[in-house]
C-alpha cells in the first residue's frame, strides 16, 4: 500500500514537472513574433486627456507597430491634477514608462537625474523621415521653431523633440452670434468684441436667457486679461528695453522697476489693469473661483456666446458642442480706441511661438534603444501629419499639411511684440503670487483697479526684490555648472581632432552658456546696486 502511493507521488511530480516546462515553452513562444523575435512592449504616458490626443497617439503607435511587429505600444493617459505626483513616485520607485511627457511637474533635477538627452541626435537626419522632403535635414531643423522647444537652456541639453504648436484664439457660438447680431461674422478689433458683450447683455436680459458674453474660469479668464494687458504696455516696453534685446525680459522689467521707471501706478500699467477689469466684468459672475471645465461647460451647453482658450482645446470643444463653431484671433485695441489707444501699438505678434508637447526617454526604461527609435518616429513628418488629422493640434514638424479645421490656429507673424507683464515671469515667483492673491479684488463687482492696486503697492517692492535675489541663486548656480561643462567640451574637442558632432555641441553649449552668463551678471548688477524701493 505504501508502495503505490509513493508511486503516485512520483507520477504526480513528473506529470506536474511536465506541465510546469510546456507552459515555459508556450510562453516563451507567445512572446516572441514569426520571426523570431522577442515581443517587446514600450509605455508612453502623458497628461493630455482632451479629445483628440489620445486618439492621434493611439494611430501613430499602430503605424510604428505596422513597421515594426515585435513591438507594442501601450498609452498612459494620468489627470493633470495628480500627474507631478504621479510622476515623482513613478522616477524614484523606478518604474518610470519607458517615455513621458516633459513639462507638468517637471524639475531640472529630475530631467537630469532620470532623463536621457537626445542631444546628439539633434544635428543628424531623422531616420524615420527617410523618403520625404526632409530626409537629409538635421532633426533639429525639422521643426517649425528650431527645436527650441525640446531645449533646456539650464542644462545646456535636448530631451525631447516637440510634436505639437499652441496658440490662443477665441471661440464663438455661431448660432448664439447670428441671433444676437443677426451676423456669424467674427470681431476683428476690441470695439467690435465690446459691441459683441453689450449686445449679448442686451439680448439676455430682453429674453430672460442665462447667457453671459464670455465663459471664464480661473484657467482661461487671466490667459485673456493678460494677453490684453500685455497690449496696453508695448510703448512702455520700448522705452525700457536696453539695446540688443526685442522684448522686455525678466531682468529688464524688474531693473526698471527698481530704477522707478514704471509701478503699478504708471499710467500704461494702469490702463492694463482698466482693460482687465472691463473685460472681467463680461464675464460670469464669480469665474476666478471656478475651474477651467466649469466655463467649458458653460459654453457648450449655449449660455456663452464666446470662450477663450488654447488651441489644445478645440477638438474637445468642437466635439462636445451642439452648434457650428467660430474661431479667430484675439481682438486687441487699436490705435484709434479713445480709452485704450493711447499706450498701444497694436495686436500681439506670434513669431515667436514654440512647439510643445514633447516626451522624455526615462533613462531606466529596459528598452532604451527601441524606446528612442519611436520617440524620432513621433517626430517624423509622417507621424506628425497623423497627429494632426487626428487630433486637429497644430503640427510641429515643417512640410505637414493643416488641415481646414487647424488653420486658424496656425501663428501669424503679423502683429507687434508684447509688453511686459506685471507679474514679470521668468521665475519671479512671489510677484506672482501677490497678483494672483489679490487678483479677486480687480475683476470683483465691489472692487476695481484702484483696490487691487492698493492691496499690492505694499507687498510688491519686497517679493520683486526676493525674487531677483533667488534669480541670482540660481544663475550662479548654473554659470558654475556651466563652466564646468564648457571645460570639459574643449577639453575633448582638442583631442578629437575634426569631430563635427562634438564642435557643433561645443557651440551650442557656448551659447547657452554665454547666454545664462549674461542674465548672471545683469541680474547681481541688480542686486548690488539695489535700492530700497519705498512703497
Amino acid at each position: 500500500m505504501r508502495e503505490k502511493i509513493f508511486n503516485g507521488i512520483g507520477i504526480g511530480l513528473l506529470a506536474l514537472c511536465f506541465v510546469v516546462a510546456l507552459t515555459r515553452i508556450v510562453l516563451m513562444n507567445k512572446g516572441r513574433t514569426d520571426d523570431g523575435r522577442k515581443q517587446i512592449t514600450l509605455r508612453l504616458a502623458h497628461w493630455q486627456l482632451e479629445n483628440g490626443p489620445r486618439e492621434a497617439f493611439e494611430e501613430m503607435a499602430k503605424a510604428y507597430m505596422k513597421l515594426n511587429p515585435h513591438i507594442r505600444i501601450e498609452q498612459i493617459a494620468i489627470p493633470e491634477r495628480i500627474y507631478p505626483n504621479w510622476l515623482i513616485t513613478q522616477l524614484v520607485g523606478e518604474t518610470a514608462p519607458d517615455l513621458i511627457e516633459i513639462g507638468i511637474g517637471m524639475t531640472d533635477e529630475l530631467l537630469a537625474r532620470y532623463f536621457v538627452p537626445i542631444t546628439p541626435l539633434v544635428n543628424q537626419p531623422n531616420p524615420h523621415n527617410r523618403g520625404t522632403p526632409l530626409e537629409k535635414t538635421p532633426l533639429r531643423e525639422t521643426f517649425f521653431d528650431g527645436m527650441e522647444g525640446g531645449y533646456n537652456q539650464n542644462l545646456f541639453e535636448y530631451y525631447t523633440a516637440p510634436i505639437s504648436g499652441v496658440t490662443i484664439r477665441m471661440y464663438y457660438n455661431l448660432e448664439l452670434l447670428e441671433a444676437i447680431t443677426g451676423s456669424r461674422t467674427l470681431p476683428r478689433t476690441y470695439e467690435e468684441l465690446v459691441s459683441l458683450c453689450e449686445k449679448t447683455r442686451a439680448y439676455a436680459e430682453e429674453n430672460q436667457a442665462p447667457i453671459v458674453p464670455i465663459a471664464g474660469s480661473r484657467y482661461n479668464g487671466p490667459m485673456l486679461m493678460n494677453l490684453l494687458f500685455s497690449s496696453q504696455t508695448q510703448k512702455l516696453s520700448e522705452r525700457i528695453v536696453p539695446p540688443g534685446l526685442l522684448e522686455a525680459d525678466p531682468i529688464t522689467a524688474a531693473g526698471a522697476y527698481l530704477r522707478d521707471q514704471w509701478d503699478v501706478e504708471t499710467p500704461e500699467v494702469r490702463s492694463g489693469l482698466e482693460l482687465m477689469r472691463d473685460v472681467g466684468q463680461y464675464m460670469q459672475p464669480g469665474f476666478i473661483q471656478l475651474m477651467r471645465d466649469d466655463a467649458t461647460l458653460l459654453f457648450v451647453q449655449k449660455r456663452a456666446v464666446m470662450i477663450c482658450s488654447g488651441s489644445w482645446d478645440a477638438t474637445s470643444i468642437r466635439l462636445q458642442s451642439g452648434f457650428d463653431l467660430g474661431v479667430g484671433r484675439i481682438p486687441f485695441p487699436s490705435r484709434d480706441n479713445p480709452k485704450y489707444g493711447k499706450y498701444t501699438e497694436g495686436g500681439l505678434s506670434e513669431a515667436g511661438t514654440n512647439a510643445g508637447l514633447g516626451f522624455g526617454l526615462t533613462r531606466n526604461g529596459p528598452h532604451q534603444k527601441e524606446a528612442l527609435d519611436f520617440l524620432l518616429f513621433l517626430a517624423s513628418q509622417r507621424a506628425n501629419q497623423i497627429w494632426t488629422d487626428v487630433s486637429g493640434w497644430i503640427p510641429s514638424v515643417i512640410g505637414t499639411r493643416a488641415g481646414k479645421e487647424v488653420e486658424p490656429f496656425l501663428p501669424q507673424a503679423e502683429g507687434y511684440l508684447r509688453g511686459l507683464q506685471i507679474t514679470i515671469g521668468g521665475g519671479f515667483a512671489d510677484t506672482t503670487r501677490v497678483f494672483n492673491t489679490n487678483f479677486h479684488l480687480l475683476v470683483s463687482p465691489l472692487g476695481g483697479v484702484d483696490a487691487f492696486t492698493n492691496a499690492i503697492r505694499g507687498q510688491y517692492p519686497e517679493t520683486l526684490v526676493s525674487d531677483l535675489h533667488r534669480y541670482v541663486r540660481t544663475q550662479r548656480t548654473l554659470v558654475q555648472r556651466g563652466d564646468t561643462q564648457l571645460g570639459a567640451l574643449s577639453w575633448m574637442a582638442s583631442r578629437q581632432g575634426e569631430n563635427r558632432i562634438l564642435q557643433q555641441r561645443f557651440d551650442t553649449f557656448l551659447q547657452a552658456d554665454s547666454f545664462n552668463q549674461q542674465q548672471f551678471y545683469r541680474a547681481r548688477l541688480l542686486v548690488e546696486q539695489e535700492k530700497s524701493p519705498q512703497p
